[in-house]
């Protein structure tokens, strides 16, 4: 979960250009200071002269013919504050059309300082230079901004507080990340996905993994029918090593088809094996490597190989440890292989693996020779395991174990008429 790929898709949603700006509800204790701050900054308007121009500048910009619209507003000179702060406004909004982010902050910071727009149109400015600084990435001034948007208009408005919250998961102030998140959560009118992802991924890159798996759950309980949740909590509870509620969570999103990824598909199977339920563990990770959706590798298969061994299903852990084999340079595969065939009573396929085995270079040539006198044994083979046999003892690390096998072997072949 890296922070470039988690907001990509948060951030981009935002609207960072100028446009009809919905205040939120203010608090009731609030609301008589927001009308005086209102009435404080009424009453101003546009001198004659720069406002027949600013006027025909706005009928280019409704034509669409934006860079004469600015053209034309750069030529004005005005000698009031309110004036320029109004200009000032109209060419920064024009920047920010053209993309052209940077221009467009300083002419709106321009008119910030001034401090002589109406109440409305200087809430806009300051949000729209939070909106700009955040475009631009530079999130420690968009953070500024929208903090003073928030003191200046008094607004508990939850939009704001998840651009303040996504600056400060970018900065890696993760505390005020999750602060700020929570507000969008508590202030917005309606229930956004986005506002919770955050408190989650802030969580998250905090490694607080308790409370990721809490701001999940709440998640999945808002937003039900986002399927993707469902292997997110999944997965956040097995990193809590809580594997039952893994498990639980797994399995349901399993049979509603929500997991859709290798990885996905892996993990349940792993939480059935952990939680000893080995054969559905098998048959899981079987159905998705035949299908191709998970990667036909060595460890896979050696997964799949171990689960069926563990379901005891001898014969099924015998294909995939050859399988395994195969795709691999590892001749214990074999030697796995063999023990299976050995415990299935396929005496002469387990020979046949342990050959494969020791031709592949196995390092422990004893165990396999004691496995190849013990299958021939079992086949009446007694020549075979006497030869067998007497491998495993020149070996050292099998020496001790081997040498009764020979004498018993020898007793074998004298009562069935066999010379050795």
């Amino acid at each position: 979960m890296k922070t470039s790929t988690l907001l990509s898709a948060l951030l981009t949603s935002l609207v960072l250009m100028s446009a009809p700006f919905a205040h939120a509800k203010v608090p009731a204790d609030k609301v008589a200071e927001v009308e005086k701050r209102k009435k404080a900054r009424g009453g101003e308007v546009l001198g004659p002269r720069i406002g027949k121009k600013v006027g025909a500048a706005f009928e280019l910009y409704q034509a669409d013919q934006v860079e004469e619209a600015l053209a034309l507003l750069l030529e004005l000179e005005p000698s009031s504050d309110f004036d320029k702060a109004y200009v000032q406004r109209f060419i920064g909004n024009m920047y920010a059309t053209l993309q052209k982010p940077q221009d467009a902050i300083d002419s709106l910071v321009r008119a910030e300082k001034l401090d002589k727009l109406p109440f409305r149109d200087h809430s806009d400015v300051l949000k729209l230079i939070g909106d700009l600084y955040m475009q631009e990435k530079g999130y420690a001034k968009a953070i500024e901004y929208y903090k003073k948007y928030l003191d200046f208009t008094l607004d508990q408005h939850a939009d704001t507080y998840f651009r303040m919250s996504s600056a400060n998961y970018e900065l890696g102030n993760y505390d005020e990340a999750i602060k700020a998140a929570r507000n969008a959560i508590k202030f917005s009118e309606k229930k956004v996905e986005n506002y919770y992802v955050l408190v989650m991924a802030a969580y998250y890159e905090k490694k607080d993994y308790k409370n990721a798996t809490k701001a999940t759950e709440d998640l999945l309980r808002n937003f039900p029918e986002n399927e993707k949740w469902w292997p997110q909590l999944g997965s956040f509870y097995a990193l809590l090593e809580d594997y039952e509620k893994g498990l639980a969570t797994m399995s349901i999103a399993y049979k509603n088809g929500y997991l859709k990824k290798p990885g996905q598909y892996k993990q349940v199977s792993q939480l059935f094996a952990t939680q000893g339920v080995p054969y559905k563990a098998a048959t899981i990770l079987e159905k998705h490597i035949k299908s191709g959706e998970v990667e036909s590798d060595e460890r896979n298969l050696g997964a799949l190989a171990s689960s069926f061994r563990n379901a005891k299903e001898f014969e099924k852990a015998a294909e995939y440890y050859g399988e395994a084999a195969k795709v691999s340079k590892d001749p214990d595969y074999f030697r796995r292989q063999g023990d299976m065939l050995l415990v299935a009573e396929d005496f002469k396929g387990a020979v046949k693996a342990y050959e494969a085995a020791l031709k592949g270079g196995i390092a422990k040539k004893g165990v396999v020779y004691l496995s190849i006198a013990d299958a021939n044994y079992q086949m009446r083979n007694f020549k075979d395991a006497y030869v067998a046999i007497n491998k495993a003892v020149e070996d050292k690390n099998t020496a001790k174990s081997a040498k009764p096998w020979v004498g018993y072997i020898k007793d074998a072949a004298e009562r069935n008429g066999v010379k050795l």
